[in-house]
């Protein structure tokens, strides 16, 4: 896959301070990425569920399996270290949390489930997870690959879009994208950036993202995510 296939719709999101701007700096409008400094023992082979799920990017299809033993939790709190986060999910017995540190993504952490479950059971954990008050939002990690371990692709509840003014205006497509429970962050250039407003499985940005784009209504909709990408 052409990582740069849409190179010229970059462009970078301002910010009003230090640590915003380090953690969104890499998000791509059109293709998103964040080089991942996960150790690669935190991601080990991985067990997926079968059923298959995609995205679009350069208006393919990108085709995509969750793992059943992998969760990427966002606290609300900002500045959580890993010992907070052990402390608010140690009454989740099903997830191992001794792996959990510091993480430099900033108030998000990889936690890995004690037992693979099947597809069913894992959905469940991850609507348990968003029930908390103190998680923001529990998403699956997916991988473009079964057997290449460094093939990740963590959904984000973020959706990165571009309208298409034939059909709407900036600012209709923003109403209307709120009223598919999503939250404007910022707007530039007619790009826009959006996080989900409550999140309950885990699944709604890849989910609102390919609705948008199904519409034919926009030049491109994608869920943030974070993956691993080498440069040569």
């Amino acid at each position: 896959m052409n990582i740069f296939s849409d190179a010229t719709k970059l462009h970078l999101f301002s910010s009003n301070n230090k640590k915003a701007m380090m953690r969104y700096i890499l998000f791509f409008i059109g293709l998103s990425f964040i080089i991942s400094c996960e150790k690669d023992e935190n991601l080990s082979q991985p067990e997926l569920c079968s059923d298959e799920y995609y995205y679009f990017s350069g208006g393919s299809k990108i085709f995509l399996k969750h793992s059943l033993n992998k969760v990427w939790i966002e606290f609300e709190q900002s500045g959580v270290t890993g010992e907070m986060a052990k402390t608010i999910l140690t009454d989740y017995s099903f997830l191992n949390t001794d792996n959990l540190s510091d993480s430099l993504y900033y108030d998000r952490f990889i936690a890995t489930i004690n037992e693979s479950y099947d597809c069913t059971g894992f959905k469940n954990y991850l609507k348990e997870l968003n029930r908390n008050n103190e998680i923001y939002s529990a998403t699956p990690v997916f991988y473009t690959s079964d057997n290449i371990p460094e093939s990740y692709w963590i959904l984000l509840s973020e959706v990165l879009t571009k309208n298409n003014e034939e059909f709407y205006s900036e600012s209709d497509f923003i109403s209307y994208a709120e009223t598919l429970n999503l939250e404007l962050i910022e707007s530039k250039y007619s790009t826009q950036y959006f996080k989900v407003k409550e999140v309950e499985t885990g699944f709604e940005a890849l989910e609102i993202a390919n609705q948008f784009f199904e519409s034919g209504k926009v030049h491109y909709s994608h869920p943030n995510f974070i993956a691993k990408i080498e440069l040569h």
